[in-house]
């Protein structure tokens, strides 16, 4: 439960901020990496409950396949989340970037 709240928390803050850089296809990406983490989340713990209810346990080695098929989106999109707030902070210089964030802070 607390992972599906902390995925839509995050996929909320994303959409709804004002800032700028939400319009950035990294952070699209790592709005959509939330929401499809959430849904499919939400998805298997009625699974659970509904199998649970019926005498159906279950095995240990879906709920782990599970596990790893969600943490691939949500690595991948924090990696993209944490570039794009990297080259805002630094800039790339052989790129031509500048940075936009005040390094001092």
């Amino acid at each position: 439960m607390i992972a599906i709240t902390t995925a839509f928390a995050a996929t909320w803050t994303t959409v709804t901020s004002k800032e700028t850089g939400s319009y950035s296809s990294a952070f699209k990406f790592l709005a959509f990496a939330n929401a499809f983490t959430c849904g499919f989340a939400l998805l298997f713990l009625s699974f659970v409950f509904f199998f649970g209810r019926h005498g159906l346990n279950p095995t240990n080695h879906l709920l782990f396949l599970h596990d790893l098929f969600l943490m691939s989106p949500m690595l991948s999109g924090v990696a993209v989340g944490t570039a794009f707030g990297y080259l805002g902070r630094r800039g790339n210089s052989h790129a031509g970037w500048s940075q936009t964030c005040d390094p001092s802070n």
